[in-house]
């Protein structure tokens, strides 16, 4: 969704043709000034509070880390435009690519593993993934599948005892870290937590578009006239001084 700048309503034509009879670079300043606060306020103010109604908001300072803005430039105002984005943060970045899958709904795949509240940091489902829990920071995951044994207790076992303390086995449709394993004579005790459910290639289906975007700039639009009224003060007062 866009915002257009048109300097047609009685107000702004007074305040342009203020603008006009001042040095040439007035009435650019003040357009571009306007394009760039526009954009600076969907970053600052209306997108958060959009994400904040549309999103469980698991890293608060999300959105405002990953949204970028391109500040218009020049001085010619035709063509003139700035532009609010979203960028990955540290390469690539599965939330900020699916956002304009979510803005607009549709599939999102690449889902093999989905965290479990026991991943997230203080097990809440409104936390981020743990650190120590991401799959990033899972090095190595010890298939039961490819264990040797004669039956599936003895290969679950195996896994277990070949993972280690702190290591992770995948059994099945869940991914288990070993957080304690004893011997007990020619037994072995363990405990484990389930912190991701797994199923290969899984997609996930967005049924309800969020428009967060098209809301926070159709919010901020009501201010285009404020934004341009001071721009053009600005711009008053650094020329009529």
């Amino acid at each position: 969704m866009q915002i257009q700048l048109n300097v047609d309503t009685d107000a702004l034509v007074q305040y342009t043709n203020k603008l006009e009879k001042l040095p040439k670079t007035a009435f650019p300043n003040a357009v571009r000034g306007t394009l760039n606060g526009l954009a600076f306020n969907v970053k600052k103010n209306t997108m958060p509070q959009s994400a904040d109604r549309n999103f469980t908001i698991r890293q608060k300072n999300f959105f405002k880390i990953t949204s970028r803005v391109e500040m218009a430039r020049g001085n010619r105002v035709d063509g003139m435009e700035s532009m609010i984005g979203f960028v990955p943060f540290g390469g690539s970045n599965e939330a900020v690519e699916d956002l304009e899958k979510q803005e607009n709904a549709g599939i999102i795949g690449g889902r093999s593993f989905i965290p479990l509240d026991q991943a997230r940091t203080g097990k809440s489902p409104s936390r981020i993934v743990a650190r120590r829990h991401r799959i990033s920071s899972i090095k190595n995951i010890v298939r039961t599948d490819d264990a040797k044994g004669k039956t599936p207790g003895q290969r679950f076992v195996k896994s277990v005892v070949h993972a280690g303390k702190g290591g992770h086995i995948l059994h099945e449709n869940m991914l288990f870290q070993v957080n304690r394993l004893d011997r007990a004579g020619s037994n072995w005790k363990f405990r484990l937590t389930a912190i991701y459910s797994f199923k290969m290639k899984r997609s996930v289906r967005i049924s309800r578009a969020t428009h967060f975007m098209e809301k926070a700039v159709e919010k901020t639009s009501q201010k285009v006239d404020q934004i341009y009224f001071k721009e053009a003060e600005r711009q008053f007062s650094k020329y009529l001084q």
